[in-house]
């Protein structure tokens, strides 16, 4: 899944690129080295964090239960509760309408300012919703948060993930969430305050719900409400145009 989903995000990657002053790095890369590049570096990088995602996330009382569910030989029936999956797609909706608003409150009160490239269509943006829902849920939930939680375990020497606990996690791994997103929005927007502001907020608010996804319903459901948010924000009502 992490390698499919890393190759997925060459679509967009290379639209940014043609839009954008990259678009001279495309000249000597091809769609097929970008694949090969993609999927030898995903396959080596996701192995490394899903390994230790699911080590340290085991100790933490969270993860993946739905797969590690499957793999165990249960039916696809008993695994997967049809309610809880509508009920990830409805959050997803909600969070992705959610933003927008936000989005457009903001655009009313404290205006971004003119974007310096166009953003990519919308079937770029599709693949990019998809390879983020799976990657940035496998390195930020599964892995950091999993991470922080356990660490600050072992600091305070409890064996049980207190709500206290888990929601300190959650929030540090949103922060980081957002702060890895600010490079990307340089592309289209110069780093001014209000800039880097709007995309911290939004990300926190984002992240902290895929966090709690993750910490009550596990990793495939936040993959699927962080999916269906991307595509609303993204695809369906792009706030950059």
């Amino acid at each position: 899944m992490f390698v499919i989903a890393a190759i997925a995000n060459i679509p967009h990657s290379r639209a940014v690129k043609e839009l954008t002053s990259k678009a001279s790095e495309l000249e000597n890369s091809s769609i097929l080295q970008s694949i090969i590049s993609n999927g030898v570096t995903s396959l080596i990088i996701g192995s490394i964090l899903i390994w230790i995602g699911l080590w340290v996330s085991a100790k933490a009382n969270l993860g993946a239960p739905l797969i590690v569910e499957k793999l165990s030989g249960k039916p696809f029936s008993e695994v997967f509760n049809k309610k809880i999956v509508f009920a990830s797609i409805f959050i997803g909706i909600i969070l992705g309408v959610f933003i927008l608003g936000l989005l457009k409150i903001q655009e009313f009160i404290l205006p971004i300012g003119t974007a310096k490239a166009k953003h990519p269509s919308a079937i770029p943006n599709l693949f990019a919703s998809f390879s983020a829902g799976i990657t940035e849920e496998i390195i930020f939930r599964l892995g950091i948060m999993s991470l922080i939680v356990t660490v600050i375990k072992y600091i305070i020497k409890t064996k049980k993930a207190s709500n206290r606990i888990v929601w300190t996690g959650n929030i540090i791994t949103a922060l980081l969430f957002g702060l890895i997103h600010i490079p990307m929005s340089s592309n289209y927007f110069d780093q001014s305050p209000i800039v880097i502001g709007t995309i911290i907020l939004g990300n926190v608010i984002t992240g902290t719900t895929f966090g709690w996804i993750f910490w009550r319903y596990g990793l495939i459901m936040a993959m699927i409400v962080h999916f269906i948010s991307d595509v609303v924000l993204h695809v369906i009502g792009s706030p950059f145009g």
